[in-house]
């Protein structure tokens, strides 16, 4: 009885080991000081090790520091709160020198009392699919900044505006900590926010006098102009949207859908703040540039009721700190 019980642990402790061995990602056990007490074949060979080689070893002993401590940090916060991490990615540096993207997944293990006595890490390597949605990402920025572009050969007024506003939004989205991917999403709305006006004639655009009510209510239609020009663009970002609330107001008085307050986007709310700015400051046909310190005027008046107070703030803040001069301009 005691040899087909002994036999049956071993069976089960060899399938373990073939269905580990076997999976295509690195799967990794580690003790409550985050040593490594059990690896598969794919993470040895990914450190070009036998698995008995790395048993006892720690994260330090393969990775950067700083990377390493990230890692701990991780398993920690698995051995202290008893809570899995699911499916977080991150970059790592291979011992050959070069980088790689991984999604990870680390859970607590447990003993027969439920006491949690280590973790177990699952981690895939995504680099492929990486380098592919970047390559993806690269198409797209490229096909919208030549659609951007078409705007410069149409009206180098609007372009240069535009490109501008994407200066100051981005700043902004900084001082908010956005990630590279946000801000980068933020640039591209910046750059086709008055993409639109492809459609509305220069003598209309440029026109030196006061605008009747139609020739408004034209120049007012441009953003529904852009929305429709970019909304069955397959984007990450939500490009559409953002350009669509850019002259939406907290109280409802904007256009072209009266949106209020949360039902606006935050990346709108930057872009109106950042068109403003830009549009009062500089010359146009039918005024002259009123300067920065008329823009913050107008942003300070109506901070909280058309324009967000935080974003506001920011505003104030750099122009401020830059002795009233655009912020966004280099000498």
């Amino acid at each position: 009885m005691a040899k087909r019980k002994k036999e049956q642990v071993s069976l089960e402790r060899e399938f373990l080991q073939n269905l580990l061995d076997n999976i295509p990602d690195a799967v990794y056990f580690k003790d409550r000081h985050n040593r490594i007490v059990k690896v598969n074949k794919f993470y040895a060979a990914g450190f070009n090790r036998k698995p008995e080689e790395i048993i006892g070893k720690t994260d330090f002993d393969f990775f950067l520091k700083d990377h390493a401590q990230k890692m701990f940090a991780d398993d920690d916060y698995v051995l202290n709160t008893g809570k899995s991490i699911i499916g977080k990615i991150e970059r790592t540096l291979l011992p050959d020198g070069t980088w790689n993207q991984v999604i990870t997944t680390k859970i607590p293990m447990h003993n027969k009392e439920g006491a949690i006595i280590g973790t177990m890490g699952i981690t895939r390597d995504m680099t492929a699919y990486a380098h592919l949605e970047k390559e993806r990402l690269d198409m797209l920025t490229n096909v919208l900044t030549v659609l951007a572009k078409t705007i410069e050969m149409r009206d180098p007024y609007v372009f240069s505006h535009a490109q501008r506003v994407s200066d100051i939004v981005e700043i902004i989205g900084r001082e908010l900590s956005w990630d590279e991917n946000r801000l980068l999403g933020m640039r591209l709305a910046s750059q086709l926010h008055d993409l639109g006006k492809i459609g509305i004639p220069l003598e209309i655009l440029n026109k030196p006098g006061k605008l009747n009510v139609l020739e408004y209510q034209l120049i007012q239609g441009h953003v529904q102009n852009s929305y429709d020009l970019l909304k069955d663009i397959g984007s990450p970002f939500s490009l559409a949207e953002i350009v669509y609330q850019h002259h939406e107001r907290l109280d409802g008085s904007g256009y072209p859908r009266g949106l209020r307050s949360n039902q606006i986007l935050l990346e709108s709310k930057v872009l109106a703040v950042s068109d403003v700015l830009d549009s009062m400051t500089h010359h146009r046909p039918y005024r002259e540039a009123l300067g920065l310190g008329k823009a913050i005027e107008e942003l300070e008046g109506g901070c909280g009721l058309k324009y967000d107070s935080e974003i506001v703030g920011i505003v104030s803040r750099l122009a401020r700190k830059n002795n009233g001069n655009k912020f966004w301009e280099t000498n």
